[in-house]
């Protein structure tokens, strides 16, 4: 299970975000089709390595250039953004927030021959976004465009991608200036400033290194980099009425490999399953814990987290340092799957006691086999204070390949 671990455990992750991304939340209805399916898009066309784009060589470990990183990378086929978050409004209302913009290169940068039409496009860009109230109905919209005529782009400098009137733009805490996000749907409006509070971070290096992989050709064939707390500012038009909203958000940037259809299936076959929790706590700390475990039971599910301090100093905990495991509640698919959206975290160690819950039972992803993604409330003990926060909890293994 060890060697297991060390050599899959940065997919799997990355897996669960990119399958995460594309049903976002749902309802009670979590089998109505799809419009936008990035994954299914991706496999048909060609891999990385073919058709001038570039294959990115596996690496355990790696140094982001900022700003430039937070944008694109278009000499590579698959590209994704997918910022998660939670906010309240003037009134004490939580929502879940999630937005998620993915990259699809059609002709590789410097490609041989002359475009057909000034109105052809390089890449094709795939949206979606959801607000969740914790009471409420939940606002879901999707959108696809190519990157042509300004109707969709990205840009390095600054760092920033659209989606016709999405707009996301990432300051980064080594760049001048904040970030910005816009986007609306069905009458409702969110504008935010974005502040970045903390280093970026490269979360599979830092798992990698903590399941203790050695040398630096161990790692996966992808780019992975976070922005583990962006503070977010401003205001929501929703239903005829304006209030002003705050908030925080993890920002995930996934290029190479990973970013497309193969990985994002392996997370969810095989004899592996995965559980992911990405939790942001209101004392200014972060925790991205992941539990690995065989689908077919036995042995002793492999938990780590990598845990981000108010300074932004990281710590990698594994089983010995971290208890993880499921209580009593369970929400149960019409298939029949029992997912267990109730948690307890603890780390001795550190002097945290966390409590896990859904925002919502009922937030089925359907994408090859069936998972639970949706967003969480945590509360608890840190250092003998009472801590509070939210985030997003992916859960797989839980029913069969086939429902």
């Amino acid at each position: 299970m060890r060697g297991l671990l060390t050599r899959a455990l940065p997919w799997l992750a990355v897996a669960l975000i990119v399958l995460g991304a594309w049903w976002l939340w749902p309802g009670g209805d979590a089998a109505s089709p799809r419009l936008l399916d990035p994954a299914a898009l991706a496999a048909a066309l060609p891999a990385d390595g073919e058709d001038g784009f570039t294959e990115l060589e596996a690496t355990g470990d790696w140094t982001p250039q900022l700003p430039q990183d937070l944008g694109p990378h278009p000499a590579f086929r698959t590209e994704l953004w997918d910022l998660t978050g939670q906010l309240r409004d003037d009134a004490g209302q939580r929502y879940g927030l999630r937005l998620t913009l993915v990259r699809l290169g059609l002709r590789a940068p410097g490609e041989d021959g002359a475009r057909a039409s000034g109105l052809a496009a390089d890449a094709l860009l795939l949206g979606r976004f959801a607000l969740v109230p914790e009471d409420g109905e939940p606002l879901r919209a999707e959108r696809a465009s190519r990157t042509a005529a300004g109707l969709a782009g990205a840009t390095a400098d600054p760092p920033e991608v659209w989606l016709e009137d999405w707009r996301l733009r990432l300051g980064g805490a080594d760049s001048a200036g904040a970030g910005r996000l816009a986007v609306a749907a069905d009458g409702t409006r969110l504008e935010l400033a974005l502040t970045s509070e903390k280093p970026v971070v490269t979360p599979a290096a830092n798992l990698l290194t903590g399941a203790g992989a050695a040398g630096p050709d161990t790692g996966p064939a992808f780019r992975w980099l976070a922005e583990p707390r962006l503070g977010l500012r401003g205001r929501l038009l929703r239903r005829g009425t304006e209030t002003g909203i705050s908030g925080s958000a993890w920002l995930d940037h996934i290029w190479g490999a990973a970013a497309g259809a193969g990985a994002g299936l392996a997370g969810t076959r095989g004899q592996l399953a995965l559980n992911r929790f990405l939790l942001q706590l209101d004392d200014g700390s972060e925790l991205l814990c992941i539990q690995l475990r065989r689908r077919a039971g036995g042995g002793t599910p492999v938990p780590t987290c990598l845990v981000i301090g108010p300074d932004g100093d990281t710590r990698v905990l594994q089983r010995r340092a971290l208890t993880l495991a499921p209580k009593d509640a369970t929400w149960r698919s019409t298939d029949g799957a029992a997912y267990p959206v109730a948690w307890r975290l603890a780390a001795p160690g550190l002097d945290l006691s966390l409590n896990i819950r859904a925002l919502h039972p009922a937030q089925e992803l359907i994408l090859g086999e069936r998972l639970w993604s949706g967003a969480v409330a945590v509360d608890g003990e840190h250092a003998g204070r009472p801590v509070a926060g939210g985030g997003r909890m992916d859960l797989s293994g839980y029913a069969g390949a086939d429902g």
